[in-house]
Order: structure tokens, then sequence, then C-alpha cells
């Protein structure tokens, strides 16, 4: 089986040009779409002909991404929203159904990373982050299930990170979130095909691979002056991120139109060729992508199985 190529720039599978009018009408929504990697995920799904509902802190913040959005010829609404805030997001899903229309594609992107040690922070601030990674997703996960489960289709690609599959220092709570959320898409996604949706419903967690962003710069002063050599060490690896913002807004694009179900409740790295990857098909992919536990011996993860046939015994 084929090895993936690895890629910082979009590459010929995943290119708008390819992906034009496939969401046509759709309505989707994205959160954390003032700037950075949301702003781009928005756009590319604007070009592949959905109507886009902007959700951030604010809606002004928003307002450059909305009008790309409408360059581009649809239609694109900005929301002030908290995505951990349950009422605020019931108020603000409701309000999308009636300016867009009921939500087909969700991207759950809005995040963050304090880059601090769990000893330097206090467990309000470290929840909050926790809250953030995995709540808001969650929250927002929930207001559009039950309509896609009605219309027996729909996509939500969560925007998760290698943090959650690694441990991390200075990243505790990041981590936390995105291991959970990553742990919530296979969840979700295996519930949906006990119920029949497996091939309509389709749920992903996607690293954006090593993009710059404010949560990758470089740690505090504070936290550099304790920890010098991991500050150091960060600024090394900071170096190394070197892909464009767009590789994960136009994965996100190809997931959203149907053309990587193969991958549905698994954890992809965008920087990967996924036409490789999904051309791997379901047997190639097996116990690939997926988060797991193993054991010394090659014991399996049974859940305490194995000691019920020793005691048979």
């Amino acid at each position: 089986m084929p090895r993936p190529s690895l890629n910082t720039d979009p590459y010929s599978v995943i290119l708008p040009e390819n992906l034009v009018g496939l969401n046509k009408g759709k309505t989707a929504v994205v959160t954390g779409a003032a700037r950075g990697i949301g702003k781009v995920i928005a756009e590319a799904l604007a070009k592949t002909g959905a109507n886009v509902a902007l959700l951030d802190l604010d809606a002004e913040r928003q307002a450059g991404t909305k009008t790309e959005c409408e360059k581009i010829g649809v239609k694109s609404f900005a929301y002030g929203c908290d995505v951990t805030n349950y009422s605020r997001c019931k108020e603000v899903f409701a309000q999308i159904e009636k300016d867009l229309g009921p939500v087909e594609i969700l991207v759950n992107n809005a995040g963050r990373n304090n880059r601090k040690p769990m000893a330097m922070e206090g467990f309000e601030e470290f929840w909050a982050g926790v809250e953030l990674n995995l709540k808001g997703a969650s929250i927002c996960s929930w207001l559009v299930l039950p309509g896609m489960r009605e219309r027996r289709d729909g996509c939500i690609i969560n925007i998760a990170s290698r943090a959650g599959t690694v441990n991390t220092p200075f990243a505790g709570a990041y981590s936390t979130g995105k291991a959970g959320l990553i742990r919530l898409t296979a969840c979700l996604q295996a519930e949906l095909a006990v119920d029949g949706f497996g091939d309509s419903i389709h749920v992903y967690a996607l690293h954006p691979g090593a993009v710059k962003t404010d949560m990758t710069l470089p740690v505090h002063a504070d936290v550099a002056e304790r920890y010098p050599a991991m500050a150091e060490k960060w600024r090394s690896f900071h170096k190394l991120f070197k892909v464009l913002p767009s590789v994960c807004g136009q994965t996100c694009a190809f997931l959203s139109t149907g053309k990587g179900k193969v991958l549905a409740g698994k954890y992809f790295d965008c920087e990967q060729d996924i036409s490789t990857v999904v051309a791997a098909g379901k047997e190639g992919l097996q116990g690939l992508y997926d988060l797991k536990v193993e054991f010394l011996g090659g014991l399996p993860n049974d859940g305490g199985t194995a000691l019920a046939i020793d005691v048979k015994k």
C-alpha cells in the first residue's frame, strides 16, 4: 500500500476548481471564523457553493471573512456567539436556520492554546480551555445532529490537533480538549452507524497540520523565564511550521462534499494526500487513524474480558 505524500500547499484533488458547485445551496457553519484557519475554511466552503454562517465572539470581527465569502457569490451571515454558552448557541442556530436554512455542514474550529504549564494557571483558566476546545464543539454538534438525522444527510468536521494524540508540555487544556474531541468524533460516528446513518451523516476529526497561528506562537515571557530550555525547544519547533492554512481549508471543503467518507469517525492529518488515504478503503484503514492504547506483549485492550476467561479456567 503506497505511503501518502505530505503537502504544505493545496494539491490537485483538493483544489477549489475541483470542488466547484458540489455544495451549491447548502448551509455551512464555521466557528472561530474571524481569522486564521477559520477564515480560510469559511472561504473554502463558499467556493464549493455553500452559504456560510460565521460564528465568533462578536459579529464585527468577522466582517472581513463575510466580505470575502460574499465576493465568491454566496450568502454569508456573521453572528456573535460564545460557543461554550448553550443558551446563546441555541438562539444563534435557530436564527441561522431562519436566515439560511437547515445546517448541513458544521465545522467546529473555535479553540485555543494558552501555551502555559498547568502549574502556572488556575483551574478555572485550565477548564475554560478544555471547554472551548471540547464543550463548544459538542454544543454545536448537538444542535445540528437532530436535523441531520431527520434529513438523513450532514457533515461535521471537528478541527482537532496532533496535541490530542501525544503528550505535549505547556498545552494541558488544549491537549485534553482535543483528545476528547477526537474520541467524541469516533463515538458519534459509531452511534450514527448503529442507527443506520453511517453512510449519510459523516463526522471527522481533522488535524490542520503545522500551520503558524496565534496558538503556535512561542511561549509567553513569564513561562520562558521559568522554563528557558522548554521555551527554546518551542521556538525551534515553531520554525518547522510551514503548512499553509489553505491546506486545511480545502481539506474541509473536500470532506464536506462526501468524497472522503471512508475517513468518517477517524482522525486525519490534512498534510497527507487524502486521495491516497481514501483509496486504501475501509479495509486498508482498519485500525489506522484512530486513538488507541497498546499493551506490553501484545495484550488486547479488551476491557476486562481476558480476566473473565482466566476465572473460567
